[in-house]
């Protein structure tokens, strides 16, 4: 007993919130992946809040944590002025986290069991981000795609961010300073985002602190992919959105990306060998940032995928541009925006 009690006095109070709407199919998969951390209790705080949900989450999370002190259930049903959905759920959690830091995860993740520990290792002095890594449950060839996608993206933010440049947050698998925290004022001051997690990174890098990109196996969570196009395309559309609001190299970056298929398709009536050249240096630059993440973060069960996944990653972008620009609303956990 006091091993454990050692333990617990060296390790900071961590708190994690979790914003939860509707995840009635995904919920429990989170609160059991939260309950198997290896962190210990007595430093640990579990805050959810259910944003006024209309089916049975409230009923799954109140039976799971009854008998786990260091989860608190709360129900958000009203709002704070100027804030909107997730943002509104997250500020409301903050006032009542009593952690050094704050860690945020979304209710379909489940993350690893030394995920607080290998985060909290980044931390340095001035840091007041640390972003994870996230992929996809390996259910299949489209999940797989997403899974690449997301991993590509974290490899290409990870060389980056060895020199200081900041791409983005992820509210998936992020966690900062409650210092820093408060140093923006909290959600209240940044006010409402679409991307609240993208918010909150940039206005703590607006206060001089630093960040860190995570990359390492111990610190990958496992999403639940989208399990059709209709769906992958609501939620690419705000992350579009969110991009949107970037500075200017990320927004060239992405229009490069999406612009790429295109302008491809017009040199090979052009010039097609040239075309093909391109083609071929794409496919070789693409496929070698892969492997060195798969590499490093050891999801080795990726690497067939990767041929394949230039093909997508080329479309992907591109439908992605056009679907930003279709006048459809922005729809998130039935919500529109």
């Amino acid at each position: 007993m006091d091993s454990i009690d050692n333990k617990a006095v060296a390790c900071p109070k961590v708190s994690i919130l979790l914003a939860a709407r509707n995840e009635e199919a995904t919920i429990l998969r989170c609160l059991e992946s939260l309950d198997q951390l290896t962190y210990p209790k007595l430093q640990l705080e579990i805050l959810i809040g259910n944003d006024d949900s209309t089916d049975a989450t409230e009923s799954l999370i109140l039976n799971y944590i009854q008998d786990k002190p260091y989860f608190k259930y709360h129900f958000i049903n009203q709002q704070i002025e100027s804030l909107q959905g997730k943002t509104n759920v997250l500020s409301q959690l903050a006032h009542h986290a009593t952690g050094e830091y704050f860690f945020y995860c979304d209710a379909d993740i489940a993350v690893a069991p030394t995920w607080l520990e290998s985060m909290l290792s980044l931390f340095k002095p001035n840091v007041g981000v640390v972003v994870g890594v996230t992929r996809m449950v390996p259910t299949g060839r489209f999940a797989a795609m997403q899974s690449l996608e997301w991993l590509f993206s974290i490899t290409a933010m990870r060389f980056f961010s060895l020199w200081e440049v900041p791409f983005t947050g992820m509210g998936n698998n992020m966690a900062v300073s409650r210092k820093a925290y408060w140093a923006v004022g909290g959600y209240e001051k940044i006010g409402f985002s679409i991307v609240e997690d993208f918010a909150l990174f940039v206005a703590i890098l607006a206060q001089n602190y630093g960040f860190v990109q995570g990359f390492q196996p111990q610190l990958v969570s496992l999403s639940l992919p989208a399990h059709t196009l209709s769906e992958l395309l609501r939620q690419r559309k705000r992350w579009v959105k969110g991009a949107m609001q970037a500075p200017w190299p990320i927004k060239l970056s992405f229009f490069a990306s999406a612009l790429f298929f295109p302008l491809l398709l017009i040199l090979a009536f052009v010039a097609p060998i040239w075309a093909l050249l391109l083609s071929a240096l794409h496919f070789i630059l693409v496929g070698t940032i892969c492997l060195i993440g798969l590499r490093i973060l050891r999801q080795a069960d990726l690497i067939p995928h990767i041929p394949l996944f230039w093909f997508y990653f080329s479309l992907n972008n591109t439908t992605m541009l056009i679907n930003y620009l279709l006048p459809t609303p922005t729809i998130w956990k039935g919500r529109n925006y």
